[in-house]
């Protein structure tokens, strides 16, 4: 979408503030463990927030392209999740399953379905999420995702693998493809220009909110939540309260995005929704250059300090800042190279944005 005044601005702030909330999420290997539930609470959110404004955006532009532009830009978002990989993390693509893997295959997806009537997209929405609970108390969740390491080099079976993409990859398809239909739901009906700004939609999605933390909190019976000790509460080092999702956890998440949607767009401190712009408009490099900092920076920082990890919350805190500032200055620099010279193929434009 290009950087013009038919830009959204909430959409670039809601998008930036899951980004800044998605790093310490993802630095929280190197954050000694037990995290604080706030903590893990304000890292949960940020996925899907991303997948529905990436499912929504493709219904807002949708008739100025193509199914082969969604086929194109799906298949680079898909190649740099297998380049963080391969490259960063040294295992073998499509073992385990991360976000961009489900935003890439989401992409063409919702394209196809963006004119899918509103009803059905609820009912499919609905099926998926039953589909994952059906499926995780048939075949059960791993509580360590499948990831096949370069140094040693096995062959899961096919079912281990189908397990890992539908079930309990990192983001499996079931429940995330989910969040893109709804996104994609959200967009033709509550996000629209005019909608989303009235006092009434920030309550509903506040109520949403509220009701969720109670779904996640409250013992109840017959439903997996924080109370009960079902959800993890680390997973190779994450500790988002996603591992496994559940229906608390996608009852809450969906009244957060709401809610937040409509905060940031009756946003009146511009200081403030200009910064989150600016992430949301480089989401994909802040993602990308976060991970390559902490592995090769905090990380060999941390280790040179003489620590496994990070003990204190307050340095845990300002490494983070570190991390964001530095992103925030190559990024600037990004902005001034593109204003000399726009990025011109579909690669360039992924990447650092058009």
């Amino acid at each position: 979408m290009p950087d013009t005044p038919k830009r959204l601005p909430w959409i670039d702030a809601l998008r930036g503030l899951a980004i800044i909330l998605m790093v310490p999420a993802n630095l929280a290997p190197y954050f000694a463990e037990p995290h604080p539930m706030w903590f893990r609470i304000l890292g949960s959110f940020a996925a899907p927030t991303f997948i529905m404004l990436s499912a929504g955006m493709v219904v807002l532009t949708g008739e100025r392209h193509s199914l082969s532009y969604y086929l194109k830009r799906g298949g680079i978002v898909l190649g740099v999740g297998v380049l963080l990989d391969t490259l960063l993390w040294e295992i073998f693509p499509f073992t385990s399953f991360d976000v961009l893997y489900t935003i890439g295959i989401s992409l063409p997806l919702i394209y196809i379905l963006r004119k899918v009537e509103s009803r059905e997209l609820l009912y499919l929405s609905v099926i998926i999420f039953l589909a994952m609970y059906v499926l995780q108390q048939l075949t059960g969740y791993h509580a360590e995702p499948l990831e096949v390491y370069f140094e040693e080099v096995y062959t899961p079976s096919i079912t281990r693998i189908l397990q890992s993409w539908f079930i309990d990859g990192w983001f499996p398809i079931l429940p995330w493809l989910g969040y893109a239909t709804l996104g994609a739901l959200f967009f033709r009906t509550l996000f629209r220009e005019n909608s989303g700004t009235s006092n009434r939609f920030l309550l509903f999605g506040g109520g949403l909110t509220l009701a969720g933390f109670a779904l996640l909190f409250i013992p109840m019976p017959f439903l997996d939540n924080l109370a009960d000790g079902t959800i993890l509460e680390s997973r190779g080092g994450y500790s988002e309260i996603f591992y496994p999702p559940t229906f608390a956890y996608i009852f809450t998440s969906i009244g957060i995005v709401m809610f937040f949607s409509a905060l940031l767009r009756r946003m009146r401190f511009p200081a403030v929704s200009s910064l989150l712009a600016f992430f949301g408009r480089h989401s994909m490099m802040v993602y990308i250059l976060h991970q390559v900092m902490g592995t090769f920076v905090v990380e060999p920082l941390t280790v040179a300090a003489g620590y496994d990890a990070i003990e204190l919350g307050p340095i845990f805190t300002l490494v983070n800042l570190a991390v964001l500032g530095g992103i925030y200055a190559i990024c600037f620099g990004i902005d001034m190279v593109k204003e000399r010279r726009a990025p011109q193929s579909t690669v360039m434009q992924v990447l650092f944005g058009k």
